[in-house]
């Protein structure tokens, strides 16, 4: 059973009392930027990483990073790129976006560093099992969907994308362990590689776009649209199934990549979240903006969006909901 009571989301009044009774403590941190708000990753709650569209022609792609204090602004030296996603590891942290950019960010450094891509697609999707073996996966709407591997010089080419997959893109990738990688993808396609192959599943129909993939140990959960509606796959361990049975629930567009606390989060500012046995509704209520993406810890979620289906991208919003208070963007 899905709940999806209130999943509109709504403007910045109104009761945003979860399903269970108890308040909710959902922050908005930003809003109205000048560019969308498109990937978040956290390390922990004392090094989060936010990234999202170029802020205006020639200007350079929006980066942020909050190391438990203060939020940074930081300049990667490009422009007219814009940055999809980030994921990293610990103080290494890549990024990945438009133009078939991917930089790599030292700490000790304080660089971004180019790295080699075999096209100029967008990077839409990254994850990886340590900061020498990284995954990055895209494509272009006019389909040209990609799987491509780092594993200490450059990203190379994955040979096994389904020759099917002629439109949309691969859009996220996420996984448990260097042999046990998962993919979601246009067309009702879940990609898996095994450590030697990459193989592949139809979980939806051929209008399913699957924006995001999330896995926990436990679980794998895919998320996207089917065109009108919201479509939500869930794996258990004995295939994926559909867990949405409503016809007319909202687009989603982002799941939490890894961890035990899964989020789903898209259209209209809706979020739900697997409470172990159901999805159920947890709308921040602060904003109607549609989520791309989001991010848990153990006691802390972000979700980042704005409206990123245009170009340029704009109205980008960040919200939070954890145990403490988060300063404002700069």
């Amino acid at each position: 059973m899905l709940v999806l009571a209130a999943c509109g989301g709504g403007g910045g009044g109104g009761d945003d009392t979860p399903p269970d009774g108890t308040p909710s403590s959902w922050q908005l941190v930003g809003e109205h930027r000048p560019s969308s708000l498109l990937g978040v990753w956290a390390a922990d709650d004392n090094n989060v990483w936010i990234v999202g569209g170029r802020e205006a022609i020639g200007k350079g792609p929006t980066v942020l990073h909050f190391d438990g204090t203060a939020w940074t602004k930081l300049d990667t030296g490009l422009t007219n790129v814009d940055l999809w996603n980030v994921f990293g590891f610990g103080d290494t942290v890549f990024l990945g976006g438009s133009n078939g950019t991917i930089l790599r960010y030292t700490a000790s450094t304080n660089v971004f560093e180019p790295i080699a891509t075999p096209s100029p697609d967008i990077v839409f999707g990254l994850w990886g099992s340590s900061p020498d073996d990284v995954w990055a996966v895209g494509g272009q709407l006019a389909g040209s969907p990609f799987v491509w591997r780092y594993q200490g010089t450059q990203f190379d080419v994955v040979p096994g994308v389904p020759t099917e997959l002629t439109t949309g893109a691969v859009w996220k990738v996420t996984g448990r362990s260097a042999t046990d990688v998962w993919m979601s993808a246009s067309q009702g396609l879940v990609l898996h590689w095994n450590g030697s192959t990459l193989s592949n599943q139809t979980i939806g129909g051929p209008e399913d776009a699957l924006f995001s993939i999330g896995c926990s140990q436990s679980r794998c959960v895919a998320a996207g649209t089917n065109v009108t509606n919201g479509v939500l796959y869930q794996d258990d361990g004995a295939g994926f199934t559909s867990r949405v049975p409503t016809q007319d629930g909202p687009v989603w567009r982002g799941v939490t990549p890894v961890g035990e606390n899964l989020y789903v989060v898209g259209q209209f500012g809706a979020v739900i979240h697997y409470d172990g046995t159901n999805w159920v509704s947890d709308p921040p209520g602060v904003t109607s903006e549609t989520f791309h993406a989001t991010w848990a810890t153990a006691t802390s979620v972000l979700a980042v969006g704005g409206m990123f289906d245009r170009t340029p991208t704009i109205e980008g919003v960040l919200v939070y909901n954890g145990p403490r208070q988060l300063p404002a963007l700069p």
